[in-house]
């Protein structure tokens, strides 16, 4: 069974640790400073078994204007939420602030909680409870139950935890499959254990030994040890509260605003088409090139908006907008933020991300605009379309298609027939697209008949060879192509090759990523220097070798399987040579003659004492 993240909101001093405390019997504030000022200050969890069994946790949250940002990273992660109203005070500002910002996360359910009802009389806990209704009209709370309560007396405390299993019974849960995810919202260090972090655990599961990586800086780490509420668990299911001890990585690697994934789940980008929908209480409106401040799970970042096809967001509109952020954003399509004015900090509003690899010009085109509407509004099928136009000669892999386009995963045979693609390999292509590549495929065989699978993946899916080879391979089948020495041919031009070339490329395959040099292999070649430079002519016209230097060439297929792993391991960060030698496994002298060709060849490109790629 699926464990349920309630998470509390509402205003400073309501009573939301207390009301924590008396439901599961766990004090949530741990700090000295937060018991000296009995005030909230971070986060604090408690589990809450439910009644009929279900296990839940319980996230408290700060309440006071000063720490919004913790109670955005500790909401990020609920299921159903707790709005927690002091009876004798009634709804306040961080009320409304709060239930703006579970509305804007997409919240779905949850109890309105009058506290401290043994203080006040019949009369004033009917108005309270009218003005927290007309709060809550027009929100996700709207039609949720009012219960009063009294963490001091016990009062309602059962009822309460009636409600809540109720609703958990109602509550439909995500698919628990797919990648894992978890939003860091505390890192610390345990002697003799090394890091552990803190989070909400979403996505698929976890278990003790996954390999994983710490998003934005892309660290690979293990998972030594889990627990949930403390206790240690081989394996926990999305929705619990996690402690996760992580091997191979040291504390200060990780930190708050953090992301746990599977390696290469996430995208890694500095701006994101977003669709943006401003509060209609909102204190100001947006205008094009605003500062404003990012909250995406845990994380928290000013950036700048640049607005789409307007120049000002009023309040209670919604529109597009571009997220130009200062530092990487590990996200997915479909992610949903909070955005808060640059000064004074205010909650605006928030929205979804649409597009995480968007152009930086044309804010104006229409047909951006009308993109990113079937991003946001359109039918599966729409959405698929489009994502299969843009990739273009990139093979899809099969599960970002369903997630980006939203489908459920047994609708896909069904949809690849109305929206004309074909799926190889787990990845997918249009049709159109495919036929292009055959015409792209007959044309460079003509041209350079011989051409290697690797010099062919490079020219017909650039930046996309890992689904590549599957498409290939039907590309062969389809147009019957002929192979010999690992060169493919149009059918009736197979040549019949010199041993010479056979000898040479051999060398070559097994030289890897450390090729002898030109004059090296030109003194030991049997048949002598001159049939040495008509073999490497031929082997490299026909592009089973990559020129890296006027005297170094490398298996071109070794090259394209090299330039995949740095890919995979580094995506949009940047990346050191050292890094570059040590992902490959060569000297700094081989590193340095890859790094740079593919300068060179515009893949890659310096950035200070570093590389990104294009």
């Amino acid at each position: 069974m699926r464990p349920l993240i309630i998470g509390t909101a509402g205003h400073v001093d309501h009573g939301k640790t207390a009301l924590t405390r008396a439901l599961t019997g766990v004090d949530t504030d741990r700090l000295t400073e937060e018991k000296r000022r009995g005030l909230t200050i971070e986060l604090g969890f408690a589990p809450l078994p439910l009644p009929g069994g279900r296990p839940a946790s319980i996230v408290d949250v700060p309440g006071h204007e000063a720490f919004v940002p913790t109670m955005l990273s500790g909401a990020s992660g609920i299921d159903l939420a707790l709005l927690v109203i002091a009876a004798d005070e009634g709804v306040m500002p961080q009320t409304r602030e709060h239930l703006a910002i579970l509305s804007l996360l997409g919240i779905r359910g949850g109890v309105l909680v009058l506290t401290k009802a043994d203080r006040v009389d019949g009369r004033r806990l009917a108005q309270a409870e009218a003005q927290v209704r007309a709060a809550a009209q027009g929100t996700f709370l709207e039609d949720a139950p009012v219960l009063a309560v009294s963490a001091a007396t016990g009062e309602g405390m059962e009822a309460l935890r009636e409600q809540l299993a109720a609703l958990a019974d109602q509550w439909s849960a995500p698919p628990e499959q797919g990648p894992f995810r978890l939003n860091v919202d505390r890192s610390f260090s345990v002697e003799g254990s090394g890091a552990v972090v803190t989070g909400t655990l979403t996505g698929g599961p976890l278990a003790r030994g996954n390999v994983l990586t710490v998003y934005p800086a892309g660290i690979s780490a293990r998972v030594r040890g889990l627990q949930r509420h403390g206790q240690p668990a081989e394996r926990l299911e999305p929705g619990s509260r996690t402690a996760v001890n992580l091997a191979g990585i040291k504390s200060g690697q990780v930190r708050r605003g953090d992301t746990l994934a599977t390696p290469g789940s996430l995208v890694l980008t500095n701006r994101a088409d977003v669709s943006l929908t401003l509060l209609p209480d909102a204190p100001f409106g947006v205008k094009h090139n605003a500062q404003l401040h990012l909250y995406h799970g845990a994380r928290s970042m000013v950036c700048r908006c640049v607005l789409l096809g307007r120049d000002e967001l009023t309040p209670g509109q919604s529109g597009f907008a571009q997220l130009r952020l200062p530092r990487p954003l590990a996200a997915l399509p479909g992610d949903r933020f909070v955005v808060r004015f640059f000064s004074p900090e205010v909650t605006l509003g928030g929205g979804v991300l649409l597009d995480l690899a968007p152009p930086l010009r044309g804010r104006n085109a229409s047909e951006r605009t009308q993109a990113l509407e079937t991003l946001a509004r359109g039918a599966p099928e729409a959405r698929a379309a489009l994502l299969l136009k843009r990739a273009g000669t990139i093979p899809l892999p099969v599960e970002n298609l369903v997630r980006d386009a939203r489908l459920e995963p047994e609708a896909l045979p069904g949809l690849l027939e109305r929206v004309h693609a074909a799926e190889a390999g787990g990845h997918v292509l249009g049709y159109e697209t495919l036929e292009a590549l055959e015409a792209q495929t007959r044309s460079l065989l003509t041209e350079q008949p011989g051409l290697n699978q690797g010099a062919l993946l490079a020219r017909l899916f650039p930046g996309g060879a890992e689904g590549g080879t599957a498409f290939l391979a039907r590309l062969t089948r389809c147009l019957r192509l002929e192979q010999a020495e690992g060169g493919f041919y149009l059918p009736g031009t197979l040549p019949s090759g010199g041993p010479e070339e056979a000898s040479l490329l051999a060398r070559y395959v097994s030289a890897g990523l450390c090729p002898p040099s030109d004059r090296e292999l030109e003194g030991q070649f049997p048949a002598g220097p001159a049939a040495f430079r008509r073999a490497v002519r031929a082997l490299t016209q026909r592009g089973s070798l990559a020129v890296l230097s006027p005297q170094y060439r490398v298996h071109a297929p070794a090259a394209a399987e090299a330039l995949a792993a740095l890919r995979l391991r580094f995506g949009a960060a940047p990346f050191t040579l050292a890094q570059v030698r040590d992902q490959l496994g060569v000297s700094r002298k081989y590193a340095l003659l890859f790094a740079e060709y593919w300068d060179k060849l515009g893949i890659t490109r310096k950035t200070g004492d570093a590389r990104v790629f294009c």
